[in-house]
């Protein structure tokens, strides 16, 4: 029995592969898989020799054969910005693209995850915060009815007293948390633009990574945000997820410090916006500094938790509204800034 011609071999191991696969031969593409014509939401009757830039923005980079280079996506459908996509691209011969990519995170899933947990979570801490204003009120009627249990109880009526409140205090802390979380999972998996207001993602990106208490208690956080700074048009999940990434860099890079700073800043320049983010790190040097969007590149100690995609990230998601970077760096205070164009937002 003869084995299939490569070809052949090649269509059955992608149908069944979870990944998308793309072939992109002579700049348009000539094969997607299942999981990728899912993932595309059209099939491959619909796309066949479509251009990469008409249905992931930004496309993959074209390659040599032999190389190979990480990218990060968003797909384009008719009905406007999909899902974000995170893969590998490969140069084949003859000019020949192969693409493998999968969803990056799958925010509605993990939303609707979230929500589920938090609306069963609702319920028990109701029944605890009610049952711990009941005992506290319980508690001071029987101490004005019977003067001589307080003298009988001691200390303990103030014990009593100070832990039915900490147990409030817990809870309600516990319900803003995740009535924050739910906020930023609601504005994460909204795939459409919609009026950002870049101060109030900024402080949603700082009150989500405060659950990691190395950072709510090590890290000095301050803020230089400009009051009337002009709202700006785009995805929401862009957006937070490039600060989110800027910011982590910022708190890695101070990691060793005898006090580890952060600074966020924003400001509106001449028809721009601008985000600043600063630390107090050992800075970054000149020869390092112009790989630091390169894929896979990682500037830090070596157990650092990075995977070297962060700034990379960034440039791939906030590309389309035509940002720019500026970093300024030396020991004790770098600070990288985003500077996005005013007039971008209002284009589709």
């Amino acid at each position: 029995m003869s084995l299939p011609d490569y070809h052949t071999r090649f269509l059955l191991a992608t149908s069944v592969s979870q990944d998308a696969v793309v072939v992109i031969t002579e700049g348009t593409l000539s094969y997607v898989n299942p999981a990728g014509e899912s993932l595309l939401s059209r099939d491959l009757d619909e796309i066949r020799e479509a251009e990469p830039g008409q249905f992931l923005d930004p496309p993959p980079p074209r390659l040599g054969q032999g190389d190979e280079a990480a990218f990060i996506s968003r797909v384009r459908t008719a009905q406007g910005p999909g899902a974000l996509v995170q893969g590998l691209a490969f140069g084949l011969e003859d000019d020949t693209q192969m693409w493998v990519f999968r969803e990056n995170i799958s925010l509605a899933e993990l939303g609707s995850l979230a929500a589920g947990l938090l609306h069963n979570l609702a319920g028990p801490l109701s029944v605890i915060r009610s049952s711990a204003e009941m005992t506290n009120t319980k508690l001071k009627e029987l101490l004005r009815q019977d003067g001589s249990l307080a003298a009988s109880l001691g200390q303990w009526t103030t014990s009593l007293s100070r832990s039915g409140e900490r147990i409030i205090n817990q809870v309600d802390q516990i319900t803003a948390t995740t009535r924050d979380l739910m906020a930023k999972m609601n504005g994460d998996t909204r795939q459409h633009k919609q009026p950002l207001n870049l101060n109030e993602i900024l402080r949603a990106e700082i009150s989500f990574l405060n659950n990691d208490l190395e950072i709510k208690h090590g890290v000095e956080v301050s803020w230089e945000l400009a009051p009337d700074l002009p709202g700006f048009k785009g995805i929401y999940s862009d957006f937070s997820q490039a600060l989110r990434n800027i910011i982590l860099n910022a708190v890695e890079a101070s990691q060793g410090q005898k006090e580890r700073k952060l600074g966020l800043g924003t400001r509106s320049n001449q028809g721009w916006v601008e985000v600043s983010v600063s630390d107090n790190g050992g800075g970054i040097a000149p020869d390092v500094r112009a790989h630091i969007f390169e894929p896979f590149f990682s500037h830090g100690k070596p157990d650092a938790k990075a995977t070297g995609l962060g700034l990379h990230s960034v440039r791939q998601l906030l590309s389309p509204y035509g940002a720019r970077y500026h970093l300024d760096s030396r020991p004790g205070n770098t600070v990288f800034t985003v500077k996005l164009p005013l007039q971008v937002q209002d284009q589709p």
